[in-house]
């Protein structure tokens, strides 16, 4: 039973640290957290919120895989917010991916607001710091 608490422990830790690199004060709530062992995997499930300095997230379902150190959160739609002053930004997808070269992904009806201009595009591709933006 140890090594269930000190594994699921070791994943929490690691999964805050994938968005450490947006802020180091990250608080992620939902109403259901399943930890998967043999999937390496956290399910954050229903209402689930991630906020930080940086950016608000609201979704229905968010998963961590610790392998591939990505976090997809998916909702019809999700939605994702900045908080940081300058460089302000709003969007929506049906599923949003966190990678851990801090790229976030919009996917699936993406739509951003970006400085008064709004893109719309089926995967549009950017970076929470510095407000860069790409589409596919």
């Amino acid at each position: 039973m140890k090594k269930i608490y000190a594994f699921i422990l070791i994943i929490l830790i690691n999964s805050l640290e994938l968005f450490s690199s947006l802020n180091n004060d990250i608080r992620i709530n939902s109403d259901i957290v399943e930890f998967i062992e043999n999937e390496n995997q956290i399910n954050f499930l229903h209402n689930v919120e991630i906020s930080s300095n940086f950016v608000n997230i609201r979704a229905e379902k968010a998963i961590y895989n610790d392998i591939s150190e990505v976090i997809s959160i998916s909702g019809k739609p999700s939605t994702i917010n900045s908080n940081k002053k300058g460089n302000t930004f709003d969007g929506k997808a049906e599923e949003i991916v966190f990678y851990n070269d801090e790229k976030v992904h919009l996917i699936g009806d993406a739509i951003m607001k970006y400085n008064n201009i709004s893109i719309s595009s089926n995967i549009i591709i950017f970076n929470p710091r510095t407000g860069k933006i790409s589409s596919e």
